[in-house]
């Protein structure tokens, strides 16, 4: 049996809070949203925080927020999923894209200071776990907006993932280090801009909040969230104990601290598709890191982002999810040790 790249861990008190939900059809709509929202700032530590049907729903949100001029210059990693430069489309902003350092994937030095003087505002995706170094971003004179989607419970020294940003989103679709079967979570760091989407959130149709039913799973989920990162922290020593007999490297934190091991990102020195063949052979997935980012969808100008464009070429994810029981574990062991 293949062993799959990404796949969410629903427990049965998940499935039971879901179907909970299902049985209280006639139930006031929202409380389950009610709920989730007030747990998710106990697990968190927010004050103001909204729950959205999909994570471009709340990003579009969020820029509202920011109340930005039409044609405004927002800065992005070109390794930022593609949906965000439709977003960035649809709210007729300009886009600043930024190249990467090619050890961690995250946004290097020259790139964060010509955006600190051409942006109004900047995107930090914080893809495959790993979380940049906090201090790029002190002192940085535009707001950050971070999205935590893949970096959740990742930390460098005392700070955390999620308390860069003056906003920041936590994406809930399937196969993501908490699932609520879709949507994305969206929480305030910042007085203002707490009551900013406070406002907001009020203001919303419904069609645009997530659902009890996707709330109701959210909630058991973000609950023992910590017991899930605990597995995912237990399979990456396996995992990278074996790499390590390799002649191959994951991308790594900028500084002394821990990635969320949303699966293992392996940085190949060429081209992916024999290791890709001989994996599979062996019956583990894998995927590329990347293949949904904007520079990897053609949605960055060629040229403009060379190291952001290897990368995604070049780094390739193997399974690390709770699902994996030790038979498998040893499996992708295995496979990691002997890879071409």
């Amino acid at each position: 049996m293949i062993i799959p790249v990404r796949s969410s861990y629903i427990r049965r008190k998940d499935m039971d809070s879901v179907l909970s939900c299902l049985v209280e059809d006639a139930a006031d709509p929202g409380s389950y949203l009610s709920k989730f929202l007030r747990v998710a700032k106990e697990q968190l530590g927010f004050d103001q925080g909204a729950a959205f049907r999909s994570p471009a729903t709340a990003l579009g949100a969020v820029l509202d927020c920011f109340s930005l001029p039409e044609g405004s210059t927002v800065a992005l990693s070109a390794l930022s999923p593609a949906y965000y430069a439709h977003v960035i489309a649809d709210k007729r902003l300009t886009p600043f894209w930024m190249d990467i350092q090619p050890e961690t994937g995250c946004p290097d030095k020259g790139s964060l200071a010509k955006a600190r003087e051409a942006a109004r505002l900047l995107l930090l995706y914080e893809g495959a776990g790993i979380f940049p170094d906090p201090a790029d971003y002190v002192d940085l004179g535009i707001p950050v907006v971070e999205d935590v989607s893949e970096s959740l419970g990742a930390f460098i020294g005392s700070t955390k993932a999620g308390s860069l940003g003056a906003m920041t989103i936590l994406g809930l679709e399937q196969g993501g280090l908490v699932t609520a079967g879709g949507g994305a979570l969206v929480y305030a760091n910042g007085r203002r801009e707490a009551q900013v989407l406070k406002n907001l959130g009020d203001s919303l149709p419904p069609e645009l909040v997530m659902t009890d039913m996707n709330a109701a799973l959210g909630l058991s989920q973000i609950r023992s969230m910590e017991r899930t990162f605990e597995r995912r922290r237990e399979l990456a020593r396996l995992f990278e104990d074996s790499l390590a007999r390799s002649k191959h490297t994951v991308l790594r934190l900028p500084g002394d601290g821990e990635p969320a091991y949303f699966g293992l990102p392996v940085v190949l020195p060429s081209g992916v598709k024999d290791v890709r063949a001989y994996a599979r052979k062996k019956e583990v997935d894998t995927a590329l890191a990347f293949e949904g980012s904007c520079v990897a969808r053609s949605r960055v100008p060629e040229g403009s982002c060379p190291r952001a464009a290897s990368l995604a070429l070049r780094c390739l994810v193997f399974p690390l999810h709770p699902r994996i029981g030790k038979s498998a574990a040893q499996k992708v062991s295995k496979v990691l040790a002997t890879l071409p």
